[in-house]
This record gives C-alpha cells, structure tokens and sequence, in this order.
C-alpha cells in the first residue's frame, strides 16, 4: 500500500474524561501513516493535560488552540485542522467517539484501489454508551456503493439515515473543491458540510470490513434544539441544503431527500418554536398546507362522530318509545 498520509482531525472542548478513549482508538490504527490534529476550542478542564500526554508519548499528535480568527466552536476548529493539515486524505473524529482499528488501512484499501480523488468511501457504524457496550451492528439500507450522489440522495429522501461523519474517509482535493465547513451555522452543520462532499464527489464507496462508533447519550444532549438561535441556525441550514439540491439537480422535481428532512425539522421547530414557522411561511409552505389539510380532516372527523353520535340517541329514543 503506498504510504500516503491521513489527517485525523478532532475539534475538543471539555472532554478531559473521554479524550484519552477517542486517542487511543487512533493510537491502535493498523495504518501507521498519520497525523492526528487535537484542536481545542477553549476548553476549561483539563483537557490539555490530558491531551499533552498522548502528544509526549507519539510525535504523530499535535496539540492547537483555535485561534481568534476562526469561530468559537467545532466548525472553526475542524477549519483551522484543515488549514495546518498535510494529509493526503481527512478523518474527522469527535473527542467521544472511537474509529476500529482497522479503520484508516481497510478504507485506504479501497480507495487507493479506485485511483480518483473525488470518491468517497464509507463504513458501518453504531451507536454506543461506554467503551464496555456490547456492539451488534444492524444491516441498513445504504450499507451499499452508490454510483452517484443522486443514487444515495434519493434513497435517503426514501428511508431516512444518516451515516455520521466519522465514517468517512474524504481525499483532501475533495474537501477543497466541496468547501470548508460554515462557521456561522450552530446546528445541522454536518448535513450542510456532508452535503456538499457528497454532491461534489463521483462515487460513494463502501466498506463492510469495518466500523466507527458513535457515542450516544452526549451526541444527544449536544444535539437538543434548546435555544432560539440554535432553531434558526437549523432552518437556515436546509434553507442552504435546498439551494444546493436545486441548483445541483434542477430536474429533481419530487426532490425527495430534502422534503423528508424538511419535514422532519417542521415538526421539531413547531414542537420547540413554533413562532418560527411564520417567519419562515414560504419555506415551509408544502408542510404547512399538509398540516392545515390534516387539521381540517380531523375537524371534519370530529363533526361527523359527533353527528353519529347523536343520530344513534336520537334512534334509540325512539326505539325505546316504540
């Protein structure tokens, strides 16, 4: 295999209690040719210790602070790893999840094979709570090689899913023709990052020989739509994503990827902040007619129960005198 090197980069901020798993998932890679970017985003712990020992142990990781330029949080961090990176190739890694050991040799396999700088290759995943959690992986759906990203955009638009972006390893002319992550988006900016990846690449690849892992509960939490800026951040992320699909696929009239995530954030904006959905009317006009439809059928079936209802006290008075 010709030795080509990996940038591994992991944006951190408070994790002195679980970056030492995440680094020691990278330290057990079969492939040896890497560097692993430890970028931190201003951490109040002590994640710096913690991290400086990995650094003392093995030249290959590299300690930085995100600097003021780039925006506080991970986008900007993961953008400045971008910037100080010599790889060849990038695997992004969040400081809670674990790459297989085989994950960096098993993809560069594969896609040293296909001899492209625009193919993207992915991998199984599954989420997990501690390093302890027994592991069963699910058969899915896009466990598959998809020709073009049309193909994997229109079977999700069909089954839902997601891979996260661990899974992913992405040759770095990839990322540069696609663009680096926005930095003014708070949520979703993965989908919107991923997007254009995607988009932009010839061919999505797929290796069964190995996995990532996805730490559950503290995705979660980190993923709540818990504020009002967080939930317009989310709209104006697919606001993007539609622009991009449209401008991308101009043909795609039934556009199925993103109406099915359209509407999956409609009902998460009008269960958390449904004042949002007039300000954004025309964006979300289909869901919004679909739910107006629904409720007046519900009206309707409400009325003609109660209609039922009363025609049947109505027939058993008069059986009754009869």
């Amino acid at each position: 295999m010709p030795d080509k090197l990996i940038s591994i980069i992991i944006p951190v901020y408070n994790r002195a209690l679980l970056i030492g798993e995440t680094l020691n998932s990278v330290l057990e890679q079969s492939y040896s040719n890497w560097e692993c970017l430890i970028i931190d985003d201003g951490s109040k712990d002590n994640t710096n210790e913690v991290v400086k020992t990995y650094v003392e142990k093995d030249k290959r990781f590299h300690y930085y602070k995100r600097p003021d330029t780039y925006n506080i949080g991970g986008n900007g961090a993961r953008n400045y790893g971008l910037e100080v990176s010599k790889g060849l190739f990038v695997q992004f890694l969040d400081s809670d999840d674990l790459l297989a050991k085989n994950k960096l040799e098993s993809q560069m396999t594969v896609l040293l094979k296909q001899q492209s700088d625009y193919y993207l290759i992915s991998c199984k995943w599954e989420y997990f709570k501690d390093k302890n959690t027994v592991i069963q992986f699910n058969k899915k759906e896009d466990y598959k090689i998809f020709e073009s990203p049309k193909n994997y955009f229109d079977l999700i638009g069909k089954i839902g899913g997601f891979f996260p972006p661990h899974c992913f390893l992405i040759p770095k002319k990839l990322i540069e023709k696609s663009g680096f992550w926005n930095e003014d988006l708070l949520k979703s900016q993965d989908a919107e990052f991923f997007f254009r990846v995607i988009s932009n690449s010839r061919k999505i690849l797929f290796d069964e020989n190995t996995y990532v892992l996805y730490r559950q509960s503290l995705h979660q939490n980190v993923s709540m739509l818990n504020s009002l800026n967080k939930a317009k951040s989310l709209i104006n992320c697919w606001k993007i994503i539609e622009a991009l699909y449209i401008a991308k696929f101009p043909d795609d009239e039934e556009n199925l990827y993103v109406n099915k995530k359209k509407n999956d954030v409609y009902n998460e904006i009008k269960k958390r902040f449904p004042e949002l959905l007039k300000l954004n009317k025309d964006f979300f006009k289909t869901q919004i007619q679909k739910d107006n439809f629904a409720k007046k059928m519900k009206g309707l079936y409400k009325r003609i129960k109660l209609q039922l209802k009363n025609i049947n006290k109505s027939l058993s008075v008069i059986l009754t005198k009869r």
